[in-house]
């Protein structure tokens, strides 16, 4: 299989499994990857660079000797080891669960204000 074409699959696959898993959208991966942000550990960012740089090359066969394969495997499984232990439930849950607690502890801190301006102002 051709070096290019295979680095090109795997990049898809990845951006792919980044939409799904973190609901990153981007037209390449590249644009994926600055989408993403801090859903990637900086570790992993990293690793996604050599990916982006590999695909930046764009095939060119005197270039594409600098690219060292084992790199972008080992970057390609460990992307795809850490979207896939992502429970794309469990984090809708908890990002409901914070957006509630914000909201509850915003209102207590207002009842709690409305309460001190009361005995302030000598009406309770």
């Amino acid at each position: 299989m051709d070096i290019h074409v295979d680095i090109a699959a795997k990049a898809e696959e990845l951006r792919l499994a980044m939409r799904a898993k973190l609901g990153v959208r981007g037209g390449s991966f590249a644009k994926t990857v600055d989408h993403a942000g801090r859903l990637l550990p900086m570790r992993l960012r990293k690793q996604a660079a050599v990916i982006v740089k590999a695909q930046g090359l764009g095939g060119h066969p005197k270039l594409m000797r600098m690219v060292d394969m084992t790199a972008i495997a080992q970057a390609h499984t460990d992307i795809a080891a850490f979207l896939e232990a992502i429970d794309v439930k469990e984090r809708r849950r908890t990002r409901m669960l914070r957006l509630f607690g914000g909201i509850a502890f915003n209102l207590l801190i207002v009842a709690v204000c409305f309460v001190i301006w009361l005995v302030w102002s000598g009406n309770a």
